[in-house]
């Protein structure tokens, strides 16, 4: 199993690779073409798992980028081959035309390309799989019902009907999901997101693990002005602080001021970073055994 690490810029990957000495996979958005690319690619790559670039589509989806698919098909022709793995620009949904036209021509530049599924019960993935498309993408917005996976897993992976098959889950690295689910990889922006917003993931071995094995616990570092959710639990009435001091200490040399407020942020990508590492780790162990 492996999880694709979307990050803000090298600074974070850097510095889980230089405290770790981990090689995580990383996902890069084409919609945001800059110098990171040149360090990812030129600068780190040694230093990287698998490298996957995504076209962009979901940020032409909700209208914040428009993504033109002659220079994207162009700067594949000539970068595509840097990437272990490239995703077709699925924008449209619905349309299933519009993006098997694209995957078409993006595969002729780019062998490595992958396709994403929208509509998991329209033979989709049949027809994509006999076509030689053994990796494919389950878009972010499918698959997320119990009934949605029970058949995408049923029909495609536990019937042995598609031999070699793997499914990739866009926009999660959730334990809930990869625990029922055997998908061979995901990606997310989750770590960045939950750090941004005051909160770090903590898989805390001193309490009981839910139902379903999960001992993560979501702490909130924001400042003393809490903001409602019912996913955290505020530092400072944590019942498990002082079993998280220690934590934070040996493996990151913070102490929990480190984490607290706007300038917490880096710290708490990090440890989110370095939880979803973990995290890729625990359920590979789980879904191995």
């Amino acid at each position: 199993m492996e999880f694709f690490l979307v990050p803000p810029g090298i600074g974070i990957i850097s510095e889980l690779i230089r405290r770790f000495d981990v090689k995580p996979n990383v996902l890069l958005s084409y919609a945001r073409v800059g110098q990171d690319f040149g360090n990812f690619i030129h600068g780190n790559r040694p230093r990287l798992g698998d490298l996957m670039v995504d076209s962009g589509a979901y940020s032409e989806m909700k209208d914040t980028l428009k993504i033109n698919l002659d220079q994207y098909t162009a700067f594949l022709k000539g970068a595509g081959h840097l990437f272990d793995y490239t995703i077709n620009l699925d924008v449209e949904p619905e349309n299933y035309d519009r993006r098997m036209w694209n995957l078409l021509k993006l595969r002729k530049v780019c062998p490595n390309i992958l396709p994403v599924v929208h509509d998991p019960y329209s033979g989709e993935i049949d027809q994509l799989y006999d076509d030689g498309y053994h990796y494919i993408l389950i878009g972010s917005s499918d698959g997320r019902n119990r009934a949605q996976q029970d058949f995408i897993f049923n029909r495609y992976v536990y019937s042995n009907r598609f031999p070699g098959l793997r499914l990739h889950k866009l926009g999660t690295t959730s334990y809930n999901t990869f625990s029922e689910y055997p998908y061979y990889s995901g990606d997310s922006t989750s770590f960045v997101q939950a750090g941004g917003f005051g909160q770090v993931m903590y898989w805390n071995n001193d309490r009981e693990p839910d139902d379903n094995g999960n001992c993560t616990d979501v702490i909130y570092f924001g400042g003393y002005e809490f903001q409602d959710t019912n996913r955290c639990q505020v530092y400072y009435n944590y019942r498990f602080i002082n079993q998280y001091e220690d934590y934070l200490w040996h493996t990151f040399e913070f102490r929990l001021t480190d984490l607290m407020g706007p300038s917490g942020a880096t710290n708490r990508w990090i440890v989110n970073g370095k939880y979803t590492l973990d995290l890729e780790k625990r359920l590979t162990r789980l879904h191995a055994v």
